[in-house]
């Protein structure tokens, strides 16, 4: 369990921490307030040896269930997941009706990859608590990756009336619309992202994605530039010269090719708009040359290594024709 940081440390604990009044609104006899106030204070290690099973056999109702939340939020930030995940799954099966215990327990099964077990916890968690931000995320997520961004995009928006100030849930929101064909939508959405990281490159790459789906080529080059002024590599300045060859600026593009080769040699997304260059210009020879090299470094029975090898059946013909 080791997938992006921890999926962000199980979606910041599963939306963050327990809410006061779980714990505080409820009868409570007080003595897990200490240890709320170590994990308050971030001491994980001091959390767990204050958490003994002597303790926990002294606790009762919210301050036992607030104990099981303490012990597996900080199992977590220590990084040891599977114990955590058994920690929630206890707590789970003696409150199971309990958010925090809820969420968290899917949290560690989606961070797992384990969207089918994660998934009805998630939904059970929304039973008792509808708006429930982490849990829409996080089924966004999962619904998204079984292929049903229609329901992606509906959790999403309940969860941005929370997360507004999240760029990376914009990001995400708008690469669901953008697979659903909304590219106008898509639009507004990477916009509000921009607006919270406006430096971002990752965010005007994909804004230069939907730019393009919505037809505007030229503001998804500009934009594709802006990327590449704040650091984008070699996956922006390909998609770039695959568009300005689209365009009919092959002396644009085979520029920008020539850019990609020179920080990562072989690319055969670069070569194959070098070998339409040469061709365009008369030059067959240096097209076969350019397509031979694509060829080689495209993977076996990929799209790219049938389509260099077409075209490159192509140049030699018309490189025999002016040979004659």
């Amino acid at each position: 369990m080791k997938r992006a940081s921890l999926c962000a440390l199980t979606l910041l604990l599963a939306a963050g921490p327990a809410r006061a009044w779980r714990l505080w609104g409820e009868p409570s006899d007080r003595k897990i307030r200490p240890v709320q106030e170590l994990s308050d204070a971030r001491k994980p290690a001091e959390v767990l040896a204050a958490l003994t099973p002597q303790f926990m056999q002294t606790l009762r109702g919210t301050d036992l269930r607030q104990a099981y939340v303490l012990m597996g939020d900080n199992l977590t930030i220590l990084r040891r997941p599977d114990q955590a995940l058994s920690t929630y799954q206890l707590g789970v099966s003696l409150f199971p009706k309990n958010v925090d215990l809820l969420t968290r327990q899917a949290g560690l099964l989606h961070d797992a990859g384990l969207n089918e077990q994660a998934k009805p916890l998630f939904l059970k968690a929304l039973q008792f608590e509808p708006q429930h931000f982490g849990a829409h995320k996080a089924l966004a997520e999962i619904e998204m990756s079984l292929g049903f961004p229609d329901r992606a995009a509906e959790h999403y928006e309940i969860a941005l009336e929370v997360l507004e100030k999240r760029a990376d849930v914009w990001r995400d929101y708008a690469e669901v619309l953008l697979s659903l064909g909304d590219s106008k939508t898509a639009l507004l959405a990477i916009e509000r992202a921009l607006a919270l990281e406006p430096s971002s490159k990752d965010l005007l790459v994909l804004k230069a994605f939907i730019l393009r789906v919505a037809g505007d080529h030229a503001g998804a080059v500009n934009c594709l530039d802006l990327a590449l002024a704040q650091g984008a590599g070699a996956g922006a300045r390909r998609a770039k010269a695959l568009w300005l060859l689209e365009a009919g600026r092959r002396e644009d593009a085979a520029s920008e090719a020539e850019k990609v080769l020179a920080e990562a040699p072989g690319d055969a997304a670069a070569l194959w708009v070098l070998a339409r260059g040469h061709l365009a210009a008369g030059r067959p020879g240096k097209a076969v040359e350019a397509l031979t090299l694509a060829a080689g470094s495209a993977k076996r029975d990929s799209f790219s290594l049938r389509a260099a090898t077409a075209l490159r059946a192509k140049a030699r013909e018309l490189q025999e024709l002016r040979l004659r």
